[in-house]
C-alpha cells in the first residue's frame, strides 16, 4: 500500500515536471520565434554575418526551455534590483512634542541658509526624489530653493511616525501630479499635492492633500503606519504643514478606510450646523478614538490615498492645534 502511494506521488511529480517542461517549451518557441524573425529581417536588410549568427542562435533557442527560464529569472532579478534601488524605504520620522512651544502661529517662518546654492540643494539626479526630500529637515526647508525647482510648491508636509516628509505642490487640477513628479517629469509615482480648490495659505475649513499609496512606503504609502496599534500608542499624532510664511501644527482626530466618495472631500461648508455635522461624521468614522473635540471654529486637513487593493480610500483627518 505504501509503495503504491509512493509510486503515485512519483508519477504525479514526474507528470507535473513533464507538463511544466512542455509549457516552458511552448513559451520558448513563441518567445524566441519573434527574435528569430527579427534577425531574419535584419540579415536581409544589412547582409552582415552577425545577423546570420543571431538568426541561427534564436532558431536553436526555440527548442530550449531552459534558456527561456533563464531569461525569466533575469527579468525577475532586474525587477528586484530596480525595486531595491528605486523603492528603498525612507527613514520614519517623528515630530518632537516641543514643536508646540517653538513658534507662535502667526510668527513668520525663517528659512535657514544652506552652504549649497538653493538650486543645487533641491535638484538631484536621484532616481527616487521621494527619498531625497524625505531625508531633509523640515526646519531647514528653503521655499525659495523649492520654487526654483517648481513654482507650484506651496507647502511642506510631515506626518509623525511615517515617511511622509515632502514638498506639496498645487496646480489648477487634480490630475497633473498623479503622473508627474516634482520636477514635472512624467512619472507613474506622481507627487504629493494639494487639492486645486484649496487656498495655498491653508485658510479653508478643509485643506486636502493627495498622494499615491506606493508599495515602497514613499509618497503616501507609509500612511498605513497610522492605522496600526503601534503607531497609535507611540506617536504624538501630529502633522506639520509648513508654508513659506507660517508653520501649522495639526493633530489627527480620525483615520479610516472607505469606498471612493466625495463627502469627505468638501473644502468649505458655510452653514455652521452643516459643518459641525461634517466634523462629527468624520470623527465617528475613525477606527481609533483620538479623544479630540471639534467645533465649527476648527480648520482641518485631510490626507487621502488609495487602499492597498486600489478599490477604496485610506483617509486621515487632523485639526489645527497651533
Amino acid at each position: 500500500m505504501i509503495k503504491a502511494i509512493r509510486n503515485f506521488f512519483h508519477y504525479l511529480i514526474d507528470t507535473t515536471q513533464l507538463g511544466f517542461y512542455y509549457i516552458c517549451l511552448v513559451f520558448s518557441k513563441g518567445f524566441f520565434f519573434y527574435f528569430y524573425l527579427l534577425s531574419v529581417v535584419f540579415e536581409r536588410l544589412f547582409r552582415l554575418p552577425f545577423f546570420k549568427k543571431l538568426k541561427s542562435f534564436f532558431k536553436n533557442k526555440q527548442g530550449d526551455p531552459v534558456a527561456f527560464l533563464f531569461l525569466v529569472f533575469l527579468f525577475f532579478v532586474g525587477v528586484f534590483l530596480h525595486t531595491y534601488l528605486y523603492v528603498d524605504k525612507s527613514e520614519v520620522k517623528y515630530i518632537d512634542d516641543s514643536i508646540l512651544e517653538k513658534k507662535d502661529q502667526d510668527e513668520p517662518v525663517q528659512e535657514k541658509k544652506t552652504i549649497e546654492s538653493d538650486k543645487e540643494t533641491y535638484t538631484s539626479n536621484e532616481i527616487n526624489l521621494f527619498r531625497k526630500y524625505g531625508k531633509m529637515d523640515i526646519q531647514s526647508v528653503s521655499f525659495s530653493g523649492l520654487k526654483k525647482v517648481n513654482e507650484d510648491v506651496v507647502a511642506w508636509l510631515m506626518v509623525d511616525g511615517t515617511n511622509v516628509n515632502y514638498p506639496i505642490v498645487k496646480t489648477d487640477n487634480n490630475d497633473y501630479y498623479l503622473n508627474h513628479d516634482i520636477m514635472k517629469n512624467p512619472k507613474a509615482s506622481g507627487w504629493t499635492f494639494m487639492d486645486f480648490r484649496n487656498d495655498a495659505d491653508l485658510s479653508d475649513q478643509n485643506t486636502i492633500f493627495y498622494g499615491h499609496n506606493l508599495l515602497n512606503k514613499t509618497a503616501f504609502g507609509s500612511l498605513s503606519n497610522v492605522f496600526t496599534d503601534k503607531w497609535f500608542a507611540k506617536s504624538n499624532h501630529y502633522i506639520v504643514v509648513k508654508t513659506e510664511k507660517v508653520q501649522h501644527i495639526y493633530q489627527i482626530f480620525s483615520c479610516y478606510y472607505i469606498d471612493p466618495e466625495i463627502y469627505y472631500l468638501q473644502t468649505n461648508i458655510y452653514r455652521d450646523e452643516e459643518y459641525q455635522e461634517f466634523l462629527n461624521t468624520l470623527k465617528s468614522r475613525s477606527i481609533y478614538d483620538f479623544g479630540l473635540d471639534l467645533t465649527t471654529d476648527d480648520t482641518i486637513i485631510t490626507l487621502s490615498t488609495c487602499t492597498d487593493n486600489n478599490k477604496g480610500r485610506k483617509v486621515i483627518h487632523a485639526k489645527l492645534v497651533e
